[in-house]
């Protein structure tokens, strides 16, 4: 499809925006009853010019304020409206400063009535203009004169659209399909119909679409634009839908359609919120009007940064919505006062999904400030970097930037080849951030130094103690860094899963070292019927602490060895047992508890708990009342 251009009209009531779009299209945008009644626009009007143009008539009121920001939301350029005998009035002026909020970066403005006004008049409204604009994107912006009713300067001024037109650019299809709603009406024969202008992505009849925030998901039965029948619709052009799934009373303006499972409604948003110079100082907390696309959502303001904006200054803000609404990031907004409504400010939306902000904090202000940046690759760095516990998909990135997943796949790979993005599993599309990787491995690593100086005689920390001190620590990102400090001689584990620093050597006392090999020679004395470590404690045959960490020790080293039911042998009674019960097994193929217990002269007590432990290790397998070699019983 060739491009489409949407064209919005905005300024006082009264000064002529609707009969000035009759007398380029021939449209009528008044289609209200009311509207025809009252001589003035009170809603969102429509009007074709040639094949691709669609101009919005938006209402000048102040009552109507927010229909003309629904209909300014999706606009390329302005026509401003601006009558000859009044001159500038207060709507004049609001609506260039919502203009300027919402970064519409064309216009042209249009002189009316001039029939009403002699030639001084009318070059001191001219003067006027061009004091208004100052330093606005309507500075430089051509200033055509017509009237409406005599025809003068129409002509002109649709030369001089032409050329506008020619300038603005084709917008790219790319992206995910997301689509404001302005109106919702029904048709007879075919149900409800959905109209707005198409912000990113296409959609094509037979398409699934989400309403939201509703959450439903609707089916695309027709299409049209201009009144035309048409296969599919993308970016920049505005649509009529016909949609199955919803009744027109269960839709409203404000509402979106997108592509589904990206979008998700949201009651917390961090956005950037310029104050304009004629507004009052805002305080935190203030309950305001947030006009977001075509939508109006009650809510309340936090400051990041300070508890009051002045008028001029900009600041990082969290919005508290009463109701949940959809954002991308980077899209414009503007607020109001609740009461008396007031156009006070405006910014740029920088997470659409945000978390309940519970103070100042100074890494989140460097975090917003990065994503304002509205680089792809930095909005994907920084989705990985607010991860710290997680490796994420690829898909769950797309949802997060609402890019589409070929697009981020591309974002990713240029991202690892410049060092900045970890593949933490490439078979799962798992990916982590170096950034953070750096910090969990430097804060894995001081949680085992801090074990080795508390626990100084021990082998090292176990890899159950070691994740629970990150909570939240997913399974598979803590292998993945424990296997990668293990191969760059970081770390060493043990053959039990012990962990330690790499240069870690244990260091006993003399005492402590006496001890160890006492209660070893305690336990190997013992052989099938070994002690309980809470009866050497009762007999006293060293302090209790020294005794307590030597055996901690020697379970640790290898020298005890636990083999379940707070049974402990030592490590040569084990193994004797072990090569016993398997030359028994070779000759006799099967064996009873009673046997093994006759077998190593010990007490079904302990008999019993060796034999499941020989089980655990594939060494024995059950089977009924007996026990067979099993794989790891070896040859």
């Amino acid at each position: 499809m060739n491009k489409h251009i949407v064209i919005g009209t905005a300024g006082h009531i009264d000064h002529g925006k609707s009969a000035l779009i009759k007398s380029l299209t021939g449209y009528d945008p008044d289609r209200l009853k009311e509207e025809k009644e009252r001589g003035m626009t009170t809603d969102l009007g429509f009007a074709f010019y040639g094949d691709n143009i669609t101009i919005i008539d938006v209402p000048g009121h102040e009552k109507f304020v927010r229909h003309m920001l629904a209909g300014a939301s999706t606009i390329d350029f302005v026509l401003f409206v601006i009558a000859a005998d009044d001159g500038v009035m207060p709507q004049t002026i609001e609506h260039l400063e919502i203009l300027k909020l919402l970064d519409i970066k064309k216009g042209i403005i249009v002189v009316t009535k001039k029939d009403l006004v002699d030639k001084e008049k009318l070059e001191a409204t001219i003067d006027d203009i061009r004091h208004l604009t100052r330093n606005s994107f309507l500075q430089d912006a051509p200033i055509v004169s017509v009237s409406n009713y005599s025809g003068e300067g129409i002509e002109e001024l649709k030369r001089i659209l032409k050329e506008l037109v020619d300038q603005v650019e084709s917008k790219s299809d790319k992206g995910i399909f997301r689509m404001p709603i302005d109106r919702c009406f029904t048709m007879k024969g075919f149900g409800t119909v959905i109209a707005g202008t198409v912000l990113s992505g296409k959609i094509k009849v037979g398409d699934t679409v989400e309403l939201l925030p509703q959450k439903r998901l609707l089916k695309i039965r027709k299409i049209e634009v201009h009144n035309k029948d048409v296969g599919e619709v993308g970016t920049g052009f505005r649509a009529a839908v016909n949609i199955v799934g919803a009744e027109k009373e269960e839709i409203e303006r404000g509402n979106v359609i997108a592509q589904p499972g990206y979008l998700e409604p949201s009651e917390y948003m961090n956005a950037t919120l310029v104050l304009l110079n004629s507004a009052s100082p805002l305080k935190t907390f203030s309950r305001l009007r947030i006009h977001l696309g075509t939508a109006e959502i009650l809510g309340r303001v936090v400051l990041l940064e300070k508890k009051i904006l002045k008028p001029g200054e900009k600041g990082m803000v969290q919005f508290r919505l009463e109701t949940p609404a959809v954002a991308d990031i980077g899209d414009r907004y503007v607020v109001r006062t609740y009461s008396p409504q007031t156009t006070i400010g405006g910014g740029v939306i920088l997470e659409p999904r945000a978390n309940k902000i519970k103070g100042l904090d100074e890494q989140l202000i460097e975090h917003l400030a990065k994503i304002e940046t509205q680089d792809p690759h930095i909005l994907v760095e920084e989705t990985l970097n607010s991860n710290f516990t997680l490796p994420r998909k690829i898909e769950e990135i797309a949802r997060d930037i609402n890019l589409p997943v070929n697009t981020v796949q591309e974002l990713i790979s240029e991202l690892i080849n410049k060092g900045l993005v970890i593949p933490v599993d490439e078979r799962r599309n798992l990916y982590y951030s170096k950034k953070n990787l750096i910090e969990l491995t430097e804060r894995l690593r001081k949680v085992i130094k801090d074990y080795h100086n508390n626990n100084p005689t021990s082998f090292g920390i176990t890899r159950n103690e070691l994740i629970r001190s990150i909570p939240g620590l997913d399974n598979s990102l803590f292998n993945f860094v424990l296997k990668k400090l293990n191969a760059e001689k970081m770390i060493k584990i043990t053959d039990d899963g012990k962990i330690s620093l790499y240069d870690f050597e244990i260091s006993l006392d003399k005492e402590l070292s006496q001890i160890s090999e006492k209660l070893a020679r305690i336990f190997q004395e013992a052989e099938f019927q070994p002690p309980q470590i809470e009866v050497l404690l009762e007999k006293e045959i060293a302090p209790r602490e020294v005794l307590k960490r030597a055996y901690q020790y020697l379970i640790d080293n290898g020298t005890l060895v636990h083999i379940g039911e707070g049974i402990v042998f030592h490590k040569e009674k084990v193994q004797e047992a072990k090569e016993k019960l398997i030359r028994f097994l070779k000759s006799h193929k099967e064996i009873r508890v009673s046997e093994f217990r006759d077998l190593i002269k010990a007490s079904r007590k302990y008999a019993l708990p060796l034999l499941i432990y020989f089980d655990s290790r594939g060494i024995t397998i059950k089977r009924g009342e007996v026990r067979i070699l099993g794989s790891g019983g070896g040859v």
